[in-house]
């Protein structure tokens, strides 16, 4: 049998909001929850708002639980979207408030469940971005993915997201690199702009991850094709400096993209990828013996499948 958590969650809400310690209070949280059951969120805050800002219910952490999840199901039924989105930053807000003066057990586990959805809501929405990324949301992802980390430390101060930052990051190289490969900078300065951004982030994504292969082999790939635009750059009105000056460039690049493709090599030595990514790496800096290496690997590999 398949559970809607979240609305078994509300059902619980509804019927714990009779457990409030001050009788007024008790009332207006019981009546506004009574309204929520209705789906009449807006109504419901109308009612609790005035009464919970007041001195007297300041530390009554049963109305701010309950504020918590009128906000919470007024994000939902709006479609908020952005880091400071109102009302899911005002549910955080009375959530973490209702803990901080006190709740019952039952409250306290489903707040704090309330919150991890509301922090993953972040999180979502953040990956939503960088799957469908355009060249200047990157402090718009990264302010979605510090509010979901913001909240889950407020749970747990002790959890780590280097793990998550890293894959954030390799995302986020990614989607700088198909931004490039799909030919959509405006103009060469937004060009570099992107590719710098691109290593930057797989860069971070390695300070995390040292040993991630993924990021390792498009690292290596994001450089070499970097290699390969440049060249391609070079036609009959190219002059002789300027050619001379592109070729350096392009060697540099190739040169730095080997690091990454053998620390990922290492990792999988059979892997076909890399294998092919360090003979073309190897021919293209004109390095014929051992490009001729990597093609005998990738000749035996093939003919025992």
């Amino acid at each position: 049998m398949k559970i809607d958590i979240q609305s078994a969650l509300l059902a619980c809400v509804l019927v714990i909001a009779a457990a409030g310690s001050d009788l007024n209070a008790q009332t207006e949280a019981d009546r506004a929850a009574a309204l929520g059951r209705e789906g009449r969120w807006t109504e419901a805050r109308q009612l609790l708002a005035p009464v919970i800002a007041t001195q007297a219910y300041q530390a009554d952490g049963h109305a701010w639980f309950v504020m918590g999840f009128i906000h919470k199901e007024l994000h939902k039924m709006h479609g908020e979207y952005g880091a400071d989105a109102p009302e899911r930053a005002s549910a955080v807000m009375c959530f973490q408030r209702g803990l901080q003066v006190g709740l019952i057990a039952s409250e306290r586990q489903m707040a704090a469940e309330a919150m991890d959805f509301l922090a993953r809501s972040y999180f979502r929405e953040a990956i939503g971005m960088v799957e469908g990324f355009t060249w200047g949301s990157t402090d718009d992802i990264f302010a979605l993915f510090g509010q979901y980390e913001a909240i889950q430390l407020s749970l747990d101060p002790m959890r780590s997201f280097a793990p998550e930052r890293s894959d954030l990051n390799r995302y986020l190289g990614q989607a700088h690199a198909m931004l490039l490969e799909s030919g959509s900078p405006q103009n060469s300065a937004e060009s570099k702009a992107i590719f710098d951004a691109a290593i930057g982030h797989y860069k971070a994504a390695l300070e995390g991850n040292p040993g991630d292969y993924s990021t390792q082999y498009n690292l290596a790939i994001t450089l070499y094709n970097e290699g390969v635009r440049k060249l391609k750059t070079i036609d009959h009105k190219t002059s002789m400096f300027e050619l001379m000056e592109i070729q350096d460039v392009c060697v540099e690049l190739f040169e730095q993209a080997l690091r990454p493709m053998e620390d990922a090599h290492a990792q999988q030595p059979e892997r076909l990828e890399t294998l092919k990514g360090l003979m073309t790496l190897h021919y293209a800096l004109s390095q014929k013996e051992e490009s001729g290496r990597y093609k005998t690997q990738i000749e035996r590999i093939l003919s025992n499948r």
